[in-house]
């Protein structure tokens, strides 16, 4: 049989209790390198927008369904200042150009929020990079090409 042990009854001495510690760290300095940003995906389909590094992915069915996605044509064909300058007539759905032009960069980014915020700061350079990147992701020039060589007369089928 096992034997208990008694607790002593007598009270035992309390202990003070440890500060905490703050310690206060030297800020950054100027020379200290920073760490690169983590690769996203593919380097070839990203885009800088506010500052933002973004991937652009297939474009999303409800884009393509409400007309949005076939925007991307306008903008091949006609410069910027052009698109910017159509009324709302000239789509026949109520979107004057600055709307249709707006739209197209959320539906290609599919990120409403982050045009909002910078919509006026996009160059043009940044929207034709997004229309390469767009056509390349979406294989357009190849089904393009597919097109015209069924239209062809003598041209082999593959």
């Amino acid at each position: 049989m096992a034997t208990r042990k008694t607790m002593p009854k007598e009270k035992q001495p309390e202990r003070e209790i440890p500060a905490a510690e703050i310690v206060e760290k030297d800020p950054p300095q100027s020379g200290t390198p920073q760490k690169e940003l983590p690769a996203i995906g593919s380097p070839e389909n990203t885009v800088m927008i506010g500052g933002q590094l973004i991937e652009i992915k297939p474009m999303k069915l409800k884009y393509i369904r409400n007309r949005t996605a076939a925007f991307r044509m306008l903008i091949e064909q006609f410069p910027l200042s052009y698109i910017l300058a159509m009324d709302r007539t000239s789509f026949g759905d109520g979107r004057d150009g600055d709307k249709a032009l707006y739209d197209w960069l959320v539906a290609v980014t599919d990120n409403e929020e982050l045009i909002r915020a910078n919509y006026d700061e996009i160059d043009s350079e940044t929207i034709y990079n997004l229309l390469k990147i767009h056509r390349r992701i979406e294989k357009i020039d190849e089904l393009e090409a597919k097109l015209k060589n069924a239209e062809t007369p003598g041209a082999t089928k593959g």
